[in-house]
């Protein structure tokens, strides 16, 4: 289960509301405050085992408990909640949702609802920020007026001054330092032939603290020789469906208690622990005396040929890596891997019926070489027991660029956009542009810093002002056919979203052979309902 962002009125608010109070009434004279909780890796996602005992959001639901409980001692009201259940605040390029929701309301001091809010309440300030740019986000949101509060656990911060507390810098550097000392061990490991460690993997025993026995060092006796019957499947020739399938059907299951795909076969048996290599950001980890790959002391299902024919197996077969191994976080410096590589991917529907019941699930696209073309694409029914719809990718493309551009320039002629929702901080700029037109005017000789904090003060809202409406203008934008060829991939992908809710690709009729003519009227295609079409 993936994490999750999402934000809510206080209970207790809005049953006040439906009752007849105002919301002042509710508030009874405390501060009016935002709630905030994150969790980098929610425990009951990580296994089956785990979700068993543990219900999904525990870790965000505890956080609020403690934030309710400083809430009342500091005689802050609760007005929103904001949580981002599984969500890191390491890496600049993974959104938090949540986070920005906060720090937009804080700084506008309203909630998009229009409740009026000054104050910040989290379990920890790590909860909040763990990079220098999220804490300067804050700090200006936070002292955009004088009344900001930030309160960690049940001491309050003063984050309106201009100074940046020493443990800000304290806390990211040791964040970096702890990434660059797990890194360290986990190549030394390496490097000695250590155990992988991490979760489960199917085929190894768990540890045992009592016997000495690490994580997936010893095999399973009873599931060494089904993985063992994996890998000569795959080694014949057997697709990695057909092995699911198969297991599947046999009831094997993952070491998370899951039932198999496609995927998780290939990644299980492309794995370099199959053959006792390790590898780190997608390469083997070699010895710097040999250059030769470094052995594990683990057991080890296949030798080193056959998990080479089985990495060949994968990449001859479209694997989205390339050249690269499938396991390992790319080497650094270059660019992640694109989650989508196909432009119609997520949006095409498989037609097939099983017994009577359509399958539509999603189509996504992979490499199919031939002795033509190489490059061949097709997009396939990704569902385990369908009959395997399948249409070429080119042709696919072709067609439905033009159904889109025609849908878009319809929409484009009877659509336009609404108008934006209003700034929830406009009240709040044209309070500090009074102020500092007052101060300017009866004020012979302004004190310099006064007119100064203000003029900061005005210009850090007027930023967040055009930052949101370019947002909404994106959001809202309609897109010209005439733009297509310009945009890139996601951008094309936005643009088909706007106009396109699906595309049903029926199967071929019976006895029509896989080498007919594309037949676009085999393409049924849903365009998105808008209100007033």
């Amino acid at each position: 289960m993936p994490g999750w962002s999402r934000s809510f009125l206080n209970p207790s608010l809005v049953t006040a509301l439906e009752e007849g109070l105002t919301f002042d009434q509710w508030l009874d004279g405390r501060t009016p405050g935002i709630d905030y909780a994150r969790i980098t890796a929610d425990q009951s996602t990580r296994s089956a085992v785990l979700a068993r005992g543990r219900e999904p959001g525990t870790g965000v639901r505890h956080q609020h408990e403690d934030n309710c409980e400083t809430a009342e001692k500091f005689g802050i009201a609760l007005v929103k909640f904001h949580e981002d259940n599984g969500v890191g605040a390491t890496h600049p390029d993974v959104p938090r949702p949540s986070f920005d929701e906060t720090v937009h309301a804080l700084h506008c001091r309203r909630t998009p609802e229009g409740f009026p809010v000054n104050a910040l309440v989290a379990t920890e300030q790590e909860r909040v920020w763990r990079l220098p740019s999220d804490f300067d986000r804050l700090h200006r949101a936070l002292s955009v007026t004088d009344d900001g509060l930030f309160i960690e656990g049940r001491t309050i911060f003063d984050l309106t001054s201009a100074d940046r507390p020493k443990n800000v810098d304290a806390g990211i550097d040791e964040v970096r330092r702890t990434s660059e000392r797990i890194g360290r061990h986990v190549r030394r490991r390496a490097l000695d032939g250590g155990t992988p460690g991490g979760r489960r993997r199917f085929g190894w025993l768990p540890p045992d603290p009592r016997s000495g026995r690490k994580m997936n060092m010893r095999k399973d006796p009873d599931e060494w020789p089904v993985l063992r019957e994996m890998i000569e499947a795959a080694l014949r020739g057997q697709g990695w469906n057909a092995i699911a399938r198969d297991l599947n059907s046999r009831g094997v299951v993952t070491a998370s208690g899951n039932r198999w795909s496609g995927a998780t076969v290939r990644q299980a048996l492309t794995n370099p622990v199959m053959c006792g290599f390790r590898s780190l950001h997608g390469e083997l980890v070699t010895d710097p005396a040999t250059g030769l790959p470094v052995r594990g002391t683990w057991d080890i299902p296949a030798t080193p040929d056959e998990w080479r024919a089985l990495v060949e197996t994968s990449r001859q077969n479209g694997a989205r890596r390339g050249t690269r191994l499938t396991n390992g976080s790319p080497p650094n410096g270059t660019s992640p891997i694109p989650l989508r590589k196909y432009l119609f991917s997520g949006f095409l529907r498989c037609g097939a019926t099983t017994n009577g019941t359509p399958c539509h699930s999603r189509m996504g696209g992979c490499t199919r070489p031939t002795a033509r073309d190489p490059r061949n694409a097709v997009y396939v029914c990704s569902a385990m027991d369908c009959g395997g719809t399948a249409r070429s990718a080119a042709a696919v493309d072709a067609h439905l660029r033009d159904v889109v551009t025609t849908l878009l320039a319809e929409h484009a002629a009877h659509h336009r956009p609404a108008a934006p929702v209003a700034w929830a901080g406009e009240v709040l700029l044209g309070k500090l542009r009074q102020e500092h037109d007052a101060l300017v005017r009866w004020e012979t000789t302004p004190a310099p810093s006064a007119a100064a904090d203000l003029s900061a003060r005005i210009s850090s809202l007027e930023a967040a002002r055009t930052d949101h409406l370019a947002a909404l203008a994106q959001q809202h934008r309609v897109r010209e056919p005439a733009e297509w060829h310009t945009l890139c991939l996601g951008e094309q992908r936005a643009a088909i979203a706007d106009v396109l809710e699906a595309v049903i690709v029926m199967p071929l009729p019976p006895g029509t052979s896989r080498r007919a003519a594309f037949d676009p009227g085999l393409l049924r295609v849903i365009p998105k309902q808008r209100p007033g079409d």
